[in-house]
This record gives structure tokens, C-alpha cells and sequence, in this order.
């Protein structure tokens, strides 16, 4: 279904808003919030509660880049320093930057002399005109009074999770996880490196060739040391960019990431291509590292946060494999999307294919003769491009039976001529053109 007009000036406004603000600081966008509430024209492209939501937003991204630990101590201070001069607004902001410490934070914890301190602050900062004399609370302070304002995680989260805490939605407590026993706030930009990190880390091992690469260049994706330069790339060149998106910012606040953990992401990942927020950025981010066209037989060179390639081929030459190049990126964009299960149950059955044809033990029927060589041809036409040839490459490592001979005698399944087999399995006609015998 399109979007409507309202709903493409809403994202408008909201982007819009969103890009101003990136670079305030917490008292500003407070001024802000109340000049755009006042504001009789903000009512034609949104409402109070829709404006409530991207703030809280967007002061919870402002209170990211103060830092934690300055957020602790101004509420310490009961945030005087960063509260205006007019009473009414005064409170109101006082509440708000409450409810944002709260959902950050979690309960303050104070000494009773911290306690004390504080609300002799807190009767100095309302003035001697409205100090009531105190009185005895029995339960809870203040009765069965009006919880804040849910963040944009409780709006937007499917209906199974609208009544997660939002605070737990600011808490790390991923299972086993040190965050989860020393109860520090998440910090999701943490998160969403790491999972996509792990993930793909996970992924390549799948195609690491085990012991060495017998003084031959391999591909990339199967040596030994490629996942490291890989992570290295995604932490320099990809991540950082993708998480200043807008789609990965709206997504930061999305989903309880204290319950759901990165398990989510990777669900996210596996979902449809279609207007999916992660695949969407990864994407934009590998095709940036294309070489530009040339304008008027001008050739324009990469900007150095768009050009992986010189730590692909730095890495490559001291680990003795083959790098990836431009021609590449397709290959090297898709390792997220493989299905780590998939690829493994693959290598189950072709290992136990192999020791049934040629290692079989007494209580093993041997397999037929080829049955191996049919199970990575039927492999490689199941799953995604340049999969089972890259198997087929940590065969000729992993298995002795699988030699030189082997591997020439496979490539030819590919093609019934040197141009089609070089274009159903290109790593694996280069690999075996670099066989010793």
C-alpha cells in the first residue's frame, strides 16, 4: 500500500526536525518542544501525542550524546542548571527531564543525606511561594498519580510488547550477559555492532579452511583471517554510517532491546527485503564503496570513509590470500544474509557424505561412487550464489580424499565450457587453476 500525502509530510516534518536537532543540547530542544507545541500550524501535520513521541526521541538521542554520567549528576542537581527562569515552564520541564532520567537510568538511588540535600534543592528551586508543609506519605508517594508519558519503544512496539516497561527498554540484560547482571543501561549503537559483528563472524567461519592454506592463495572468504579485517571494515566503514540513518535511529527505539537482544536484529535481517530498515542502510552503505562514474571523463576517487579496499588488500597480502575488489561487493554484502543453520546442516551432510564414500567405518555402508561430488552439486544449486563453491574449495583443506584431481574433476559439473563454468562458480575455476599437478 503507497503512503498517503499526510503520512509522507508527517516523516517530512519529522526528519526535518529530527536533522535541527541533532546537535542541541537538552535545555534548547526543551525550549523547542514548547515553541513547537504553542505552535497553532504544528496541529495541520500532527498531534500532541505524535509531537510527544519524536521528542522524547529525540532528547533521548540528546542525552546519548551528554553522556550518562553527566545525565546522572545533573539529576543529582535535580537539573537546575538546565531548567529556564518562568515557573510554568519550569515544571514541566522538570517532569519531563524526570521521566527521560528515569527510563535512562532506572530509580535513583540516594543516601538519606543525599535525600535530604535534595529536596532542600528541590524547595529552593520551586520558591518560598509554593513550600507546603510536609506530610506523611502511607505507600506510595503522591497515590496512584499519572505515570509519565511511554517512550517511542512502548508506541510502536507490536501489540504483544505495549505493556513492556520503557525503562527496561534503556537496560541491558541480554542472557548471560554483563549488563544484565550489573543492571547498566543498554547502549543500542553497542548492540547493533556487536550482533551484526557476531553474526557475520559466525557466518565465515562456515568457510574457514582449517589448518593452512598449503602455500596456496585462497579466496578471501575461506582464509583463515579474513573475518577480522572483515569486522574491522564493518566497524569503520558500515556500522557507524548505518546507525546515523534515520531508519536505524527510529529502530534504536523500536523494540524493548533489553528483552528482545540481538536476536531481533537478526529475525529483522532474515524478514522481508522489502522496506526492511536494516538491509536497507547495509545495502547503500557497500554500494557507496563503488568507484564513481566518470563526469566528463573525469574519474572521482572515493572519499576515505567509502574506500575499504586498501585494508582489504593490506590485509590480504600479510595473510597470503586472494582480496576482495569492487567486483566483490555483492558477495561480501550478502554474508549477513546467509542462514548460518543452513549452511551448517549443508556441511554435515557433505561430511558424512564424504566418510561414507570414501572413509566408511564397519557399521557404514559405503556410499556410491560420486555420492559426495553429487551432494556439492546439489547443494550449490539449493543455496545462494558462490555458496557451495566456496565449500567446495574448504573440502580440498578439510578433506584428504579431495585433491588436486578431485577439485578439477568437480569444477567441470559446473559447465560444459570454460566461459559457463567460470560464470556458475568463478572462485572455484580460479582456485583450481592455482593446483599444484
Amino acid at each position: 500500500m503507497s503512503e498517503t500525502g499526510p503520512s509522507k509530510n508527517f516523516e517530512a516534518k519529522v526528519a526535518s526536525l529530527i536533522a535541527a536537532t541533532r546537535h542541541l543540547e537538552l535545555p534548547q530542544i526543551l525550549l523547542l518542544r514548547r515553541l513547537t507545541l504553542r505552535d497553532p500550524e504544528t496541529r495541520k501535520w500532527a498531534t500532541d501525542k505524535q509531537l510527544g513521541v519524536v521528542f522524547t526521541v529525540i532528547m533521548t538521542k540528546a542525552a546519548e550524546r551528554l553522556g550518562l554520567d553527566q545525565l546522572k549528576l545533573a539529576r543529582d542537581k535535580n537539573f537546575t542548571a538546565m531548567l529556564p527562569s518562568e515557573a510554568e515552564a519550569r515544571q514541566e520541564d522538570l517532569r519531563i527531564l524526570s521521566d527521560l532520567a528515569m527510563h535512562m537510568l532506572g530509580p535513583q538511588q540516594r543516601s538519606e543525606a543525599e535525600n535530604t540535600q535534595a529536596g532542600f534543592e528541590a524547595l529552593l528551586a520551586r520558591g518560598a511561594n509554593t513550600v507546603t508543609p510536609p506530610r506523611t506519605n502511607r505507600g506510595r508517594p503522591g497515590g496512584a498519580g499519572k505515570e509519565p508519558a511511554p517512550l517511542f519503544a512502548a508506541q510502536v512496539a507490536p501489540k504483544g510488547e505495549k505493556n513492556i516497561s520503557p525503562a527496561k527498554a534503556m537496560m541491558a540484560k541480554p542472557e548471560g550477559g554483563a549488563a544484565a547482571e550489573s543492571g547498566k543501561p543498554i547502549d543500542f549503537s553497542v548492540l547493533f555492532d556487536d550482533t551484526l559483528c557476531a553474526y557475520s563472524r559466525k557466518i565465515i567461519s562456515l568457510f574457514r579452511i582449517s589448518g593452512g592454506a598449503k602455500g596456496l592463495r585462497v579466496p578471501f572468504l575461506v582464509a583463515p583471517d579474513f573475518a577480522d579485517v572483515y569486522e574491522e571494515v564493518l566497524r569503520r566503514h558500515v556500522l557507524p554510517q548505518m546507525r546515523s540513518t534515520r531508519h536505524v535511529a527510529s529502530l534504536s527505539m523500536s523494540y524493548n532491546w533489553a528483552e528482545v537482544g540481538g536476536d531481533k536484529l537478526i529475525d529483522i535481517i532474515q524478514g522481508s527485503e522489502v522496506n526492511n530498515p536494516v538491509l536497507h542502510n547495509w545495502d547503500s552503505r557497500w554500494n557507496a564503496f563503488r568507484t564513481p562514474k566518470p563526469v566528463k571523463k573525469k574519474v572521482a576517487a572515493l572519499k576515505p570513509e567509502d574506500n575499504p579496499w586498501s585494508l582489504f588488500r593490506e590485509e590480504a597480502t600479510r595473510g597470503n590470500y586472494q582480496p576482495p575488489n569492487e567486483e566483490h561487493i555483492q558477495v561480501l554484502q550478502d554474508i549477513i544474509r546467509q542462514e548460518a543453520d543452513v549452511i551448517a546442516k549443508c556441511w554435515r551432510e557433505l561430511a558424512q557424505l564424504y566418510e561414507q564414500e570414501f572413509t566408511p567405518s564397519a557399521r557404514q555402508e559405503q556410499a556410491r561412487e560420486g555420492a559426495f561430488r553429487d551432494g556439492i552439486m546439489k547443494w550449490s544449486q539449493k543455496l545462494p550464489d558462490h555458496i557451495g563453491e566456496h565449500l567446495a574449495i574448504r573440502s580440498y583443506f578439510d578433506f584428504e580424499r579431495c585433491d588436486s584431481h578431485f577439485m578439477r574433476r568437480l569444477v567441470g559439473n559446473f559447465g560444459r565450457n570454460d566461459s559457463e563454468r567460470r560464470r556458475n562458480a568463478p572462485f572455484l575455476s580460479d582456485f583450481v587453476l592455482t593446483l599444484p599437478g
